[in-house]
């Protein structure tokens, strides 16, 4: 079986029961989690990934919450092979609550889709996006599946919406508040290097260019390269700011 890149984050299980719980009452089997960006980011924004939503980039995504190992894997498979295909995945999504049209079986990859979906009892998806304060560009979102046809589903989420906003935002910042440093799309899809994000850290330290040098074992101007395009990366003036804004951002602890 081939491995599935995205790990679950480092959370407390009975959160995702207590959310799995609320969920399911409101017809939903299983979700996932995580940080997305906005399909148009600014042109001033420098993180270049952050602005493709492809499968592909998706599919790279570090970490997520699930509510089960199952729909991790179905997560995998669906961007995998079959996203791509699926015009429901590139609609537009609104703030709040989104219902993905039915899947369309009809393409050459049809029936293998539909065998996706029936082998993890899903006939209905439904997004939730929600603003979250780390970034005006940044949403929270609930991707959620049901075995409930989309009529019913709609049915159900909308006749209680107001009530599963407020939930969800309440689980929503408690997911951040645990794991904000392995969700914050910065980190989550590689727009640093590793060798960016321990000059990030050190600096945040306080250590000056010539003592990261030493521990990095790295020439001080090359220190000074990597201090300067982070300053680029985060619109930072100073190292101040920039340590300021890492934190901010859930970059840095």
């Amino acid at each position: 079986m081939t491995s599935i890149y995205t790990k679950p984050c480092d959370i407390d299980p009975e959160h995702i029961r207590l959310a799995s719980e609320f969920l399911a009452e409101q017809g939903v089997s299983e979700f996932f989690y995580g940080i997305t960006t906005k399909a148009l980011m600014p042109a001033t924004n420098e993180f270049k990934k952050l602005r493709r939503r492809m499968p592909k980039e998706m599919l790279k995504a570090r970490y997520g919450i699930c509510s089960s190992d199952s729909i991790r894997i179905y997560r995998h498979r669906y961007l995998q092979h079959f996203a791509s295909g699926d015009e429901a995945y590139f609609d537009k999504n609104l703030p709040g609550l989104n219902i993905w049209r039915d899947p369309d079986y009809s393409g050459g990859k049809g029936e293998q889709f539909k065998r996706l979906m029936d082998e993890f009892s899903i006939v209905s998806r439904a997004l939730w996006l929600l603003p979250i304060k780390y970034n005006p560009d940044w949403y929270a979102v609930f991707v959620m599946f049901s075995p409930l046809d989309r009529k019913t589903l709609s049915q159900k989420l909308n006749a209680n919406r107001e009530q599963i906003d407020y939930q969800l935002k309440l689980y929503s910042s408690l997911f951040n508040e645990q794991c904000i440093a392995q969700l914050n799309p910065i980190s989550n899809f590689n727009c640093l290097s590793p060798k960016a994000i321990q000059v990030l850290e050190l600096t945040a330290q306080g250590y000056s260019c010539e003592e990261i040098g030493e521990k990095l074992v790295m020439t001080e101007s090359g220190v000074h390269y990597h201090q300067n395009r982070l300053k680029e990366l985060f619109n930072a003036k100073n190292r101040a700011q920039l340590v300021s804004f890492a934190h901010s951002l859930g970059v840095l602890d």
